[in-house]
């Protein structure tokens, strides 16, 4: 059952301070009269995704996403916006996704489960009935049109034994009909052998078949037992794949290698196209078929360049001098430019880059942050996302020329319009290397600079990302709830430059600690009216190692809140998804060459020196911070007398906190307010 807030704040108030007892009960209405952001209203919130130009450039698909009537998962369904912006549903299935348009514009496929597997369905571009046409017994993972409308391009999970329907003998149904109970085990032989969200990996690859419309023919195109096809692409004449690959055998041990590979559809032919030590990956195709752009990376922790390359021309690298990771690059009709999304001081920015001159151009300078990017085919507009602090995502149109924007689609405006949302505010330092450091505040809703407040310091995952312009309910809700939020992009974080995230390399519970530590006192000398008595901190993943590290260093919060954290980096290194060979570019060697940098770097070992009260959330399913991480924590917490609980969410991944389960979701923000609230 989902936790109420009031019915926490009541038993709380008991605990509490007169003075926060009186503003804690201000703020479940503003001044205006509006609420602040509750736990609970994560179930109306509305997502989309996916947008789809249609090849006439007159209307929009895309996804839109909700949470479903008992809160146990999601609804997707696709939705149309026509050319004079009149916005509708396209499908009528809950589970509807990846919408794309066939060539001519006249019909549209999509990914809708059927009998639990996803499967291909086919409807009429102008609406009508949707019609399934694949019945795969492998798992479906995505698809494209051939240009010819007749064929599609499938990416399905394989193994070495897989056989097409009705492709069994009799001896291996005699084999398989016996009394007795098969043995439940996994057999484990390559370093990588389980995933977040995906438990223990099978033997299956993601390869790619050819799927005749008409025929039900299916067509392996690519096969191999120790690589995955990825990202493919058709080209214009439906001929020839583009995709990326680490065809090196090593992919299950570890190694980061990407390749682009060019694959002909008639003969199988595959031809690597480059032969890179490390990374290259996430091909985009030009209009006139003869140009490749791809991302360049020259190493694991290393910038994310983009390049491009051509029959009759060299790689050229247009973003090497950025100093910023380019993704999601997509070609402009004409061929001269590619535009591209990127993290940048706390937002995710729109630019585009010459594909003549190199040159890197900001399109929209605003704080806010653009994802999900398409193009108009008569290269007038874009379509894309926007989201920041204080507005959940919603779609929006950019006129290239005349630079305008303009909403399309408005779900969440009833919703906000009844809520006071506390804005995110910047606030930089230099910090003892001399780097200039960005971290933001929110202050407290019903703010009066008279009066003195609790903070919460809220510790970012990563160490790579960033926070900051970006739509973020946690940190309303904590400002909704009285209490003003800090947090800040430390050393390791992206969006600042290579030299920033590479500062916190072999050196976990160094940099990122110290500009945490000295971002939290510069709020302090800015911000007297912030209580330094009534001082909190939480994190996730990296900021829940932080959270623990930063309770072994200090005893200033009142209260902690340890979220699918890394107690000890010596059982992390043997238990989660990442390989001995990534734990060893992490560290800079193993635990039997470097012992210890893992120990050393672990709040494990300094555990006798916290007394911070401590509620630990993890998750049992969680395989990149594994279910032993928190257990560790509780019992070193439980072995020195810290008040220490431990809430275990059952079934879950590391992912709780984003795409967890919404029911789930929101009994853990309830959780932490219950936690400081009660301290």
């Amino acid at each position: 059952m989902i936790k109420k807030l009031k019915s926490l704040k009541s038993l709380s108030c008991v605990l509490l301070p007169t003075l926060m007892v009186t503003w804690h009960a201000e703020v479940s209405a503003t001044i205006d009269g509006k609420g602040g952001l509750m736990p609970e209203d994560y179930f109306d919130f509305v997502f989309m995704d996916s947008p789809q130009i249609a090849p006439n450039d007159e209307s929009i698909l895309f996804v839109k996403r909700t949470v479903n009537e008992d809160a146990s998962g999601r609804h997707s369904q696709i939705y149309k916006i026509n050319k004079l912006g009149a916005v509708s549903e396209f499908t009528q299935g809950t589970g509807d996704r990846a919408p794309r348009w066939s060539t001519d514009g006249s019909k549209v496929a999509f990914i809708r489960s059927a009998d639990g597997k996803p499967q291909v369905f086919i409807m009429p571009a102008n609406g009508g009935e949707a019609k399934q046409v694949t019945a795969l017994t492998q798992s479906l993972s995505g698809f494209e049109w051939l240009p010819s409308g007749d064929k599609l391009l499938l990416t399905l999970s394989v193994s070495a034994e897989d056989k097409t329907p009705g492709d069994v003998n009799d001896s291996e149904l005699k084999s398989t009909s016996t009394k007795r109970a098969a043995p439940d085990i996994v057999v484990v032989k390559q370093a990588k052998y389980m995933g977040n969200g995906s438990g223990y990996l099978s033997d299956k690859r993601r390869h790619l078949f050819l799927f005749d419309i008409k025929t039900k023919e299916l067509t392996q195109l690519t096969s191999g037992e120790s690589w995955n096809a990825n990202s493919p692409v058709v080209t214009n004449d439906g001929k020839y794949v583009y995709f990326h690959a680490n065809r090196t055998g090593l992919e299950y041990e570890g190694d980061s290698n990407s390749d682009i590979f060019h694959l002909e559809i008639a003969t199988k032919k595959i031809t690597a196209l480059t032969h890179h030590d490390h990374a290259q990956y996430s091909v985009s195709l030009s209009k006139s078929n003869d140009l490749l752009a791809y991302v360049h990376q020259e190493g694991t922790f290393e910038q994310a360049d983009l390049v491009v390359s051509g029959k009759n021309s060299k790689v050229k690298n247009l973003t090497q001098n950025f100093d910023r990771n380019a993704s999601h690059a997509i070609w402009a009709p004409d061929n001269q430019q590619l535009y591209f999304t990127t993290n940048d001081h706390g937002a995710n920015r729109l630019f585009s880059v010459s594909v003549k001159t190199g040159e890197v151009t900001k399109l929209i300078d605003e704080n806010r942050s653009i994802k999900n990017l398409a193009v108009s085919n008569n290269g007038e507009y874009l379509v894309f996302t926007v989201e920041s602090s204080t507005e959940l995502p919603e779609l929006y149109r950019y006129h290239i020329k005349s630079e305008g924007l303009t909403q399309l689609t408005k779900f969440n405006e009833v919703l906000l319009s009844k809520k006071d949302l506390s804005p995110a505010q910047a606030l930089w330092f230099t910090n003892e290397k001399g780097m200039e450091v960005q971290g933001f505040i929110h202050k407290p809703l019903n703010f009066d600079k008279n009066k003195s407040y609790p903070l919460v310091l809220n510790i970012k995952g990563g160490p790579g990302g960033m926070w900051g312009h970006q739509w973020f309910h946690e940190n309303q809700m904590y400002a909704a709830q009285g209490y003003a939020v800090a947090y800040v992009n430390y050393r390791g974080s992206s969006g600042y430059g290579i030299a920033h995230s590479k500062a916190v390399r072999k050196d976990y519970g160094g940099a990122d600690y110290r500009d945490n530590m000295q971002f939290l006192d510069e709020v302090l000398a800015q911000n007297k009216w912030v209580n330094k008595e009534s001082l909190y901190i939480t994190g996730g993943s990296h900021g829940g190692f932080l959270t623990n590290w930063i309770t072994t260093k200090t005893d200033r919060f009142k209260a902690a809140v340890t979220q699918r954290s890394v107690s000890s980096w010596i059982s992390e290194a043997g238990t989660q998804e990442y390989t001995p060979n990534q734990m060893t570019k992490e560290f800079g060697g193993n635990l039997w060459t470097n012992f210890d940098a893992y120990w050393d770097s672990s709040p494990l070992k300094y555990a006798d020196k916290v007394s911070t009260p401590t509620l630990i959330i993890h998750s049992d399913a969680d395989m990149i911070t594994p279910i032993g991480q928190g257990q560790e924590w509780f019992y070193a917490l439980k072995a020195n007398d810290v008040p220490v609980e431990m809430v275990i969410f059952k079934g879950e991944t590391h992912s709780l906190s984003r795409s967890g389960t919404p029911t789930n979701l929101v009994e853990r923000l309830s959780r932490i307010l219950d936690w400081f609230e009660r301290h």
